[in-house]
């Protein structure tokens, strides 16, 4: 198979222990792992994806896929994997905000991009789709999948068009047939990103000694999201050098730099331009072209819950037609926790089952 890496089965032996006698037919039936493969799904930049294979798959079956990105839901994985799924886990470009700080501007210039993750998704549904015989699926019932930003990517597979990976084969198509996006991080721009308008407002009003000095801090004060110089913390340092040396009051040099705080902490400006991610706002770039049939859950204790309701209202107003499951007092990946867990993963097979991605 081109592009395999590794096929192999794996069974795992009980063993019993204690006075009792073992039960001979158990230890006769070992109990088998789930038949895994490796597959290449693209060769620069090198991407792989993890495939694991239902009990009784054959190459021959027209079964249908879940692609699950950027996030580890092993219960549901291993849950649809028995009911006759082939689970697809593709490898995405490594986009690590959370090391910026130990980053000087020019290596973070060289950082993978958020862009490139939405070039990826697209390049796995085409290899996915494109190589449907090998994986023993159906082409017309591929459905992606993810937690938080794996399910604003799976979104992102769907509706994106500003981000091709120009080596793609674009005659095979990048949109999954369903999704199931579980509490996706909508709009990342308006989670991330510090908005112009509230930065000056704040400036005006609680440290207006700093306004002739902003271009210190920010790269352009007309742009609609302010982008940072540097890190946060060397910026913060800077406000303290420049009231110092103007002789500001420290009542205002407290404020300027409580205010830049805005800045989240991982300095997400810095590696991911305003520019784009305005081309991966799901509420921004979402049009009237109906969604694949699309289930979107959340809980109303997500600290995203309310640029998920914002993203649902969007859409509705689009004309869009999805399937919505808020769950009451539901943290940020719910389906992890034990409260949410089982009734998430029935909600999500009854989805599948409506519309016959399982039997």
């Amino acid at each position: 198979m081109a592009g395999l890496l590794c096929a192999c089965w794996l069974a795992l032996y009980a063993v019993s222990t204690g006075a009792a006698e073992p039960n001979k037919d158990a230890a006769a039936k070992p109990k088998s792992k789930p038949k895994t493969t490796g597959m290449l799904y693209k060769k620069n930049p090198r991407r792989t994806t993890g495939v694991y294979f239902p009990d009784d798959w054959k190459a021959t079956d027209k079964r249908a896929a879940l692609v699950i990105f950027r996030c580890n839901i092993p219960v549901q994985r291993e849950h649809f994997r028995k009911l006759g799924m082939v689970i697809i886990k593709p490898q995405l470009a490594g986009v690590n905000s959370g090391r910026l700080p130990g980053l000087t501007l020019e290596q973070i210039a060289k950082q993978p991009k958020p862009r490139m993750q939405v070039e990826d998704v697209k390049s796995a549904i085409r290899f996915i789709r494109a190589n449907a015989g090998k994986l023993g699926i159906d082409p017309n019932r591929i459905v992606a999948t993810g937690t938080s930003g794996g399910g604003d990517l799976a979104l992102q597979a769907a509706i994106n068009t500003a981000f091709e990976d120009p080596q793609d084969d674009k005659s095979v198509s990048h949109r999954p047939d369903g999704l199931v996006l579980y509490c996706p991080a909508f709009d990342g721009i308006d989670i991330w990103f510090v908005r112009m308008d509230a930065f000056i407002r704040r400036i005006k009003t609680e440290a207006p000694a700093f306004m002739p000095h902003l271009k210190q801090f920010i790269v352009n004060t007309t742009d609609p999201y302010a982008t940072p110089r540097n890190h946060r913390a060397d910026l913060i340092k800077r406000a303290a050098t420049i009231g110092k040396q103007h002789n500001f009051e420290a009542k205002q040099v407290a404020a300027f730099q409580d205010i830049l705080l805005m800045f989240n902490k991982r300095d997400w400006q810095l590696l991911h331009p305003y520019q784009e991610a305005l081309k991966m706002s799901a509420s921004r770039i979402l049009t009237k072209e109906p969604l694949p049939p699309t289930l979107i859950m959340y809980g109303t204790r997500d600290h995203l819950f309310q640029h998920q309701q914002a993203f649902v209202a969007a859409a509705k107003r689009k004309g869009q037609a999805f399937e919505l499951k808020v769950f009451e007092n539901a943290g940020h990946s719910f389906m992890m926790q034990p409260s949410f867990e089982k009734p998430s993963t029935q909600r999500a097979e009854q989805f599948l089952r409506k519309w016959k991605f399982l039997p």
